[in-house]
């Protein structure tokens, strides 16, 4: 039937990033940039913002740039910010126009707290916690406990009493500056 117009379809046909694709950059999340165009045009328009949580390779953004739109990306990996200055960079060429911030935002909204060891502090977690380490869940007395941040200042974390915990003094060692995940996964294969 020659001449005869095709119905648009509810399926985007847009092929996978196989291995050989130039596009293709390592990371297993990766979208196909063709996908990212056609969410993006269908759900917003020309200097609207797109807004990429966790932008990973910054296929997301470089789409939006591509398309007249401004963009904000975020993502915890240094690597990945380095990657998205890197591709857009290359895309815009020397009228560049991109803010990369590597500092990590501060709470303000809390008021004066107090230290994150402070007696007011060290007594009110355990209360809650019932005088048992947040690590091994052992019982101690109070002066046996150490405060500890539940995600590190130097992640992020803040003095904040819902970011502070009690941990026995052997716990808060292993744990250091990392999560409680891992001394979770510590605690579990010492077990």
């Amino acid at each position: 039937m020659k001449g005869k117009l095709k119905g648009a379809t509810d399926v985007w046909e847009i092929p996978a990033i196989n291995n050989m694709a130039k596009e293709r950059l390592g990371y297993p999340t990766q979208k196909p940039l063709a996908l990212m165009r056609q969410v993006i045009k269908a759900s917003s328009r020309e200097d609207d913002i797109v807004f990429d949580p966790f932008c990973g390779c910054a296929t997301t953004l470089v789409a939006a740039d591509d398309l007249g739109r401004q963009w904000a990306g975020i993502d915890i990996s240094a690597k990945a910010a380095e990657l998205v200055v890197h591709r857009i960079q290359e895309r815009q060429g020397l009228f560049r126009d991109i803010t990369h911030r590597t500092d990590i935002p501060q709470r303000t909204d809390l008021g004066k707290l107090p230290a994150s060891g402070s007696l007011e502090n060290r007594h009110h977690l355990y209360g809650v916690q019932g005088g048992d380490c947040a690590g091994c869940g052992e019982h101690f007395k109070i002066h046996h406990l150490e405060v500890d941040h539940i995600i590190a200042r130097s992640k992020g974390g803040t003095d904040h009493l819902d970011n502070l915990q009690l941990l026995c003094g052997h716990c808060n060692r292993v744990k250091g500056n990392r999560g409680m995940e891992y001394l979770r996964s510590k605690l579990r294969l010492a077990a």
